[in-house]
């Protein structure tokens, strides 16, 4: 989930706000927040952002995947 506030002092703050109400059990199992920043507007709705997200994240990672590709080769074996 991913909430979108304005300002690297408020996002501090909701991470420490967050990281509280953490379960020690999530925590233990690798669970954790980060910051990150985002061209999403401050208030957009958590679900909508985490959406957003994912599909940025995806595009970046063909994105990447494509690139790589193309500078070997375009990914075949070369005998």
């Amino acid at each position: 989930m991913v909430e979108v506030v304005k300002g690297r002092q408020n996002a501090e703050t909701t991470l420490k706000n967050f990281e509280a109400e953490q379960s020690s059990a999530d925590r233990h199992e690798g669970w954790r927040y980060f910051l990150e920043k985002s061209t999403l507007k401050a208030g957009t709705n958590p679900a909508e952002a985490t959406e957003l997200r994912q599909a940025e994240l995806e595009s970046r990672e063909t994105k990447a995947t494509l690139d790589a590709d193309a500078s070997h080769g375009g990914g075949g074996s070369s005998r």
